[in-house]
Formats: C-alpha cells, sequence, structure tokens
C-alpha cells in the first residue's frame, strides 16, 4: 500500500513574512522529486524589492569600488612583456595582485554572512579571489554553487580612445561606464557578490556559495585550475556553475550562453631574403612577403566571402538552428547595426534578402569558423617606409572554431597547412600555436529552466532566450569535464557597442543592474534547499508483500 506523511513547521523566511497555516503551503511552490513524486514548493519573491535594493547596492556599493578597479592597469599575462622583459612582467604582476587586493578587500567589507575570503597568491602564478559564503542556516542537504568571473583586462589596444575616455580613466556618460576592464569582467566580482548580498538583506535564504575571480582568463586561464586543484576542498563538488563572462544580443532580456566557439591561434611568418633591397633592382624578380601570407591564408579561406574550409568547421546541431531562428528574428538587422561599418560598408552576407542575412550572420556568429589577422610584424610605420622590398612579414592568426571541434586537431591541421609546399620555397613558419576548446553545454536542467525564465519575465517583462556565443572561455570545457553533474548557467552584460578588446570599452549600468537582479531571483527561488520541518514533504513509499 501507499502511506503519506505530511510535515509542516514555520520557518524564519516564513516569519519575517507573517504567513501562517495555509498560506505558508500556498506559497512553498518548490519542484522537486521525492521517490518519483514531483513536488511543487517554491517560495515567492518580491521582485520589485530585489530591484530596489540591488539598485542601492550598485549605486553605493559597487559603482565606486568598480571605478577604483578599472584605474589599475592589469593586463593580463599574455600581455606583460616579452619573456626577456623581466622587470616589466614583475611590474604587470604586481598590478595583477593589486587588482585582486582590490577586490578581495570589497568582498569582505560588505560583511555577508558566513563569508571567508581569501587572495590566493604563488610564486610564478596569476593571483586568485577566493570567496566561500556558507549556506543560510537550518539546510538539511548541502548544496554548493560555484560563481566564477576574471579580473584581468586585454590592453589598451594601439587605436585610442575617443577624445575624453581613456582605458583607465572611468568616465561615466549617462548611463554608460567606460573603462578598460568595466564589462569584461571586472563587473563580474561586483555582480556575484551583489546578488548574494541583496539575497542576504531580504532574507532570501541561498546555497553554500563558492566565489572564484581568476587573473589569466584572457591568458586561456593557465593558473585557475592548479588553483581549483588545490582548493578542492573549499569548492567541492558544485550543482551549479555561474559563469559572468558572457554576452547578450541586446539589452532588453535575459540572455543564457548555449555554447561557445573554440579558438586557435599563431603566429604565421614568410622570409623570402636575408635583408631588404631597392624594390627597384628587385621588384619582379624577388617576391613579396605579404603576398605569400596572402597565398597561404586563402588555402583556408575564401577570399571573397571569408568561408573556411570544411577542415575547421562541424555540423549544428538542429536545437541550436531553432535557437540561431529564434535569435536572427528577434534582433533583425539589429545583428549588424550595432558595429560601426563606414559608409557604404555591408557585413559578410548577402543583403538583398535582410531577414536570411541576419540568420547567417546568426549563424556565422556563433557556430562558423572565422579568421582574423589580429597583429603583424616586419612592416615599418610610414614615416620608416622606404623604396625597400623587406625581407620577412609576420601576421598573428586567430581563427574562432565552431563549438565542438577539437582545438588540439584543428591546431596540428592549421600548421601542417600554413607549413606545406610554401610558395616560392619561402621559408614559412609557425610558432606560439595555441588551441582553446569550445563547448556546447549540455541541456538546461527543467527546475533551472524554469527559474531562468521567471527571471526575466519579471525583471525585464520580456521571454530569456537562449543562444550560442561567439566568444571563447575555453577553460569552461575543463570546468565541465572536472563536475559533470553541474547545471551551467552562463550570461554576461556584453552587448551592442560594448566594445570589448577594443577601443571604448563600455558597462551599460541599467542593465548590469537587471542582470544582478536575476541573478538574485535564480539564486534564491531555484536553489533554496529543501529542509526538513520547513517544507511541505510529501513521502511515498510501498510495503513489499
Amino acid at each position: 500500500g501507499l502511506f503519506f506523511f505530511f510535515f509542516k513547521q514555520k520557518t524564519a523566511y516564513e516569519i519575517s513574512l507573517g504567513l501562517v497555516g495555509s498560506e505558508m503551503c500556498i506559497r512553498d511552490r518548490y519542484q522537486r522529486r521525492v521517490h518519483g513524486i514531483q513536488l511543487k514548493m517554491k517560495k515567492e519573491i518580491d521582485v520589485p524589492k530585489i530591484e530596489a535594493v540591488v539598485g542601492e547596492i550598485f549605486d553605493k556599493d559597487i559603482l565606486p569600488s568598480l571605478i577604483e578597479f578599472c584605474k589599475i592597469p592589469n593586463v593580463s599575462p599574455d600581455y606583460y612583456g616579452k619573456k626577456d622583459e623581466e622587470k616589466k612582467r614583475l611590474e604587470n604582476m604586481k598590478l595583477a595582485e593589486q587588482a585582486a587586493d582590490h577586490l578581495g578587500a570589497w568582498i569582505l567589507n560588505q560583511k555577508l554572512i558566513g563569508c571567508t575570503v581569501n587572495v590566493l597568491k604563488e610564486e610564478g602564478r596569476t593571483p586568485m579571489v577566493l570567496a566561500v559564503i556558507e549556506a543560510t542556516p537550518g539546510k538539511k542537504d548541502e548544496k554548493t554553487v560555484l560563481m566564477y568571473a576574471h579580473l584581468d583586462k586585454m590592453p589598451p589596444g594601439e587605436k585610442p580612445w575617443r577624445k575624453g575616455l581613456g582605458p583607465y580613466s572611468p568616465v561615466i556618460e549617462g548611463n554608460k561606464l567606460y573603462a578598460r576592464g568595466a564589462a569584461d569582467d571586472g563587473y563580474g566580482t561586483y555582480a556575484i557578490v551583489g546578488s548574494i548580498k541583496a539575497c542576504q538583506k531580504l532574507g532570501i535564504p541561498h546555497d553554500r556559495i563558492v566565489v572564484t575571480i581568476e587573473a589569466c582568463e584572457e591568458s586561456d586561464s593557465k593558473d585557475v585550475g592548479y588553483y581549483y586543484d588545490k582548493n578542492a576542498d573549499k569548492i567541492k563538488t558544485p550543482s551549479l556553475l555561474v559563469i559572468m563572462d558572457s554576452g547578450c544580443g541586446d539589452y532588453e532580456r535575459l540572455w543564457m550562453t548555449t555554447s561557445l566557439r573554440g579558438v586557435v591561434s599563431c603566429q604565421l611568418k614568410a622570409q623570402i631574403i636575408k635583408e631588404g633591397v631597392h624594390s627597384g633592382d628587385a621588384g619582379g624578380i624577388i617576391p613579396e612577403t605579404f603576398r605569400i601570407l596572402n597565398r597561404i591564408l586563402d588555402r583556408i579561406e575564401d577570399p571573397t566571402t571569408g568561408e573556411l574550409i570544411s577542415t575547421f568547421q562541424a555540423k549544428v546541431p538542429e536545437k541550436r538552428m531553432k535557437e540561431i531562428a529564434v535569435v536572427a528574428d528577434i534582433l533583425g538587422e539589429n545583428v549588424w547595426n550595432h558595429f560601426q561599418f563606414v559608409p557604404g560598408a555591408h557585413p559578410m552576407a548577402d543583403m538583398s534578402d535582410k531577414k536570411k542575412a541576419a540568420h547567417d550572420l546568426v549563424l556565422n556568429r556563433s557556430w562558423k569558423a572565422s579568421l582574423a589577422v589580429t597583429g603583424a610584424e616586419g612592416l615599418p610605420a610610414f614615416v620608416n617606409a622606404g623604396n625597400v622590398l623587406r625581407p620577412e612579414t609576420a601576421l598573428k592568426v586567430s581563427i574562432r572554431i565552431p563549438p565542438t571541434l577539437d582545438s588540439k586537431k584543428a591546431a596540428e591541421n592549421l600548421k601542417a597547412i600554413f607549413t606545406k609546399d610554401p610558395p616560392y620555397g619561402a621559408k614559412v613558419e609557425v610558432t606560439e600555436l595555441d588551441g582553446g576548446a569550445g563547448i556546447e553545454f549540455k541541456e538546461t536542467t527543467p527546475a533551472l529552466d524554469s527559474s531562468i525564465k521567471e527571471a526575466s519575465n519579471k525583471i525585464f517583462k520580456k521571454e530569456a532566450v537562449y543562444y550560442g556565443e561567439g566568444g571563447s572561455i575555453p577553460f569552461l570545457g575543463e570546468l565541465a569535464q572536472k563536475f559533470p553533474k553541474a547545471d551551467f548557467l552562463v550570461t554576461g552584460i556584453l552587448g551592442p557597442e560594448s566594445c570589448a578588446h577594443g577601443p571604448n570599452e563600455m558597462l551599460y549600468i541599467p542593465y548590469t543592474k537587471k542582470i544582478i537582479s536575476c541573478l538574485s531571483f535564480i539564486v534564491g527561488s531555484y536553489y533554496t534547499q529543501p529542509q526538513l520541518g520547513s517544507l511541505l514533504l510529501l513521502f511515498t513509499f510501498k510495503i513489499k508483500k
């Protein structure tokens, strides 16, 4: 037979709301499954109060500290300087530690209940901030939520920022904060901690939360895995991974990342003679190394369409094609309009059909391979450019690859293609070859999906959107292997005109506040753990005959 047992006891949370009797049963609507029986037990969360508290926290606590953080020129390790410039590298390491100390002190000053903060530093490694916030007291089955952001910044770039702006001189214009590292990814630490602080101020219970802020993300996260392994006793086995380093298609809804492209990069160099010679003497005899490199690049990229060869492509899953169609319908021409094209220029699509163009461009950005030349050497500045046929040219090549393509094999294939049968017998070298894996995240569990959609509907008044991002966070693949049973929640604020990695990086303040509110809502509504004696529990079991 079947036996049913009902338990109900008032919690501190319910006392704070003044709930009694049947009211408590109505307000408890969490969705859990006990012995195969689905339970509804989710507490209502006051969204206007969350937004009000988050707004206050942002204006009073977050923004002033974020501005100070943005003043620190802590670039990522790959941009510390050449290996023989030890003094410069040490100076940059000190800046990384300064930024980590700044964030660690700020977290500590928020006085979160049950919070401990450590800034981890080891010789030869970048620092990492590790904060542990214990779960709301009274929970029975403890779970851990691991939240991640990074504090390292890309270099300011050679092109000047527009008048009145500078990479390390934060400026607020209207609702926008301009500074290097504001949106990518300085805000992440503040969003995570601000969301937890809002929960605690409002009496919304939360799980045990571990916050990790690394200082090496823009340089392939070389140290974070080491710190994770060394602090495994603190990190434990998380049930949810929250990553605050992704993007958004617009600022009108919650955008959830379902995939990230991988990346393969290298330095490609072609040399044809030992020293430069008069172009009038050698022109027509000695081939131009710039043209040699163009011919090599044409081996993998169609020079007319920009499409890469099949070696660097992958099949797009049907479910992702459906997401692409939804995103294209929502954004339309805004897929490309927020980029600052010069008059008369257009994106890589047939613009005679704008609807199809939007679809194709979203597909290109999320699941197709693309090539960019991000740097060059051997080309003198105009002021030094005499009539010389140069001996060599070198390019920094970066290829974004589909989320599911093997980055190591892609790197091997790239080197083989670039170095085989060099034009004119030139000396062609591929150095600094590196590959970072992309990732397609597993399907979001129904309960988390419900919480995400509810957060977007209540805070943005619009449906959440799931979509593939064009950027890369290679370390996430390693995290997925380390914690295969964990859910992923990947989002961010890198939207139109945010200009991450380029000049005039921008953080849109109203959207940032709403993202923090959404995170508070999700932490409080979905990952509140069931407590024996505090929730309506239904146990069923069969007696064997």
